[in-house]
């Protein structure tokens, strides 16, 4: 049976109520969450005409999480955690019909001086380094680099969605101002041991300035294995190897963004590879920040064609919780037409 928002909230409500009377000085709970609303138009490249939607996840996809940390010895602490996408202006749960439950995350873990190890699903590799490779970050409304790395249907997006399930994950300590990530991902294909994705990532941060890069392969049959936006990438898409730079540097004036990424995607009709670039800029502006940020891919092999998108947009944050949004974005795949999307939204963090 599908679960409704109210049954999500107070199902969650239930168990931290219970956690609660577990907490003392070794045990802690924690919820948390966002929800993003926006109103305005939207038109999908080459589409009839535009819809005009009141929609979620205009900058953040909306998504609620519990976690629970409880002490260890000798300074460890394990955690696990949870956290459930949602639609809140149709009140759904989910991103979309058929998604999992806790498709953002998902794992047990434990914590410690060596790091962080992590069990269950949790963010892939390629995906943190992307947000912060563009003034958009995770706008999967409105960013340009989202809508070409994550939104490219067949035209062979990185596949196996933002999250990876199945996944044995650790995060290094930062030293240097260089944090590390590794990532493996059982395929889980009866036999076949090889069936299964790798990756991480490389992130120096010093001062204003950020540096990263982020790979990962996932070998056949182990792309189809949890579902979610992106999971098969490209039509009949069989397997994938990615590459991916970024940088960012803050001049105080303005906040500068460049990333490129290569995909190699394997599929049923053929090899599809893309190129893509994109660069942008923050700019403080009042109490906010005007926003602006392009991208564009090259597709070759069994697909040639090309994609250019820009947005520019404004964030105006009330305070740590509330902020509004605006955002204008033009999406042009050239052989099959362009579309225009724009809107005004509202996120609360809590």
């Amino acid at each position: 049976m599908k679960r409704t928002l109210h049954t999500t909230l107070l199902a969650t409500a239930t168990s931290l109520t219970a956690l609660s009377g577990l907490a003392h000085a070794d045990t802690e709970a924690s919820f948390y969450g966002v929800l993003d609303v926006w109103a305005g138009s939207k038109e999908l490249p080459g589409s009839d005409g535009s819809t005009a939607k009141l929609d979620a996840g205009g900058f953040t996809t909306s998504f609620l999480g519990a976690k629970v940390s409880t002490d260890l010895p000798n300074g460890m602490k394990g955690v696990a955690v949870v956290e459930s996408f949602l639609r809140p202006d149709t009140g759904e749960d989910r991103r979309y019909g058929g998604d999992e439950f806790f498709a953002r995350n998902a794992y047990i873990g434990v914590v410690g001086d060596f790091g962080t190890l992590k069990a269950g699903r949790s963010t892939a590799p390629m995906f943190v380094p992307t947000l912060i490779s563009n003034p958009f970050g995770g706008a999967f409304g409105f960013s340009p680099l989202i809508q070409h790395s994550f939104l490219g249907g067949n035209n062979g997006p990185i596949a196996g969605d933002s999250a990876w399930a199945n996944a044995l994950s650790y995060t290094s300590p930062t030293m240097g101002g260089v944090t590390a990530n590794l990532m493996y991902a059982f395929g889980e294909q009866e036999g076949d041991s090889g069936a299964n994705r790798v990756g991480g990532s490389l992130t120096y941060r010093n001062g204003g300035l950020m540096l990263t890069a982020a790979g990962h392969s996932i070998e056949e049959g182990a792309i189809d294995t949890n579902g979610g936006v992106g999971d098969a990438g490209a039509l009949g898409a069989l397997e994938q190897d990615g590459l991916m730079a970024g940088a960012s540097y803050d001049f105080g004036v303005v906040k500068v963004f460049a990333s490129w990424q290569q995909l190699e995607t394997g599929t049923a009709g053929g090899d599809i590879d893309t190129d893509t670039g994109q660069a942008g800029v923050s700019v403080p502006v009042g109490k906010g920040f005007a926003l602006a940020s392009y991208a564009q891919t090259d597709y070759s092999g069994s697909r040639d064609t090309e994609r250019d998108t820009w947005t520019v947009g404004y964030d105006y944050p009330f305070n740590e919780v509330l902020d509004v949004y605006v955002a204008y974005m033009h999406d042009d795949l050239e052989d099959t037409g362009d579309g225009n999307t724009y809107g005004v939204g509202s996120r609360f963090k809590f």
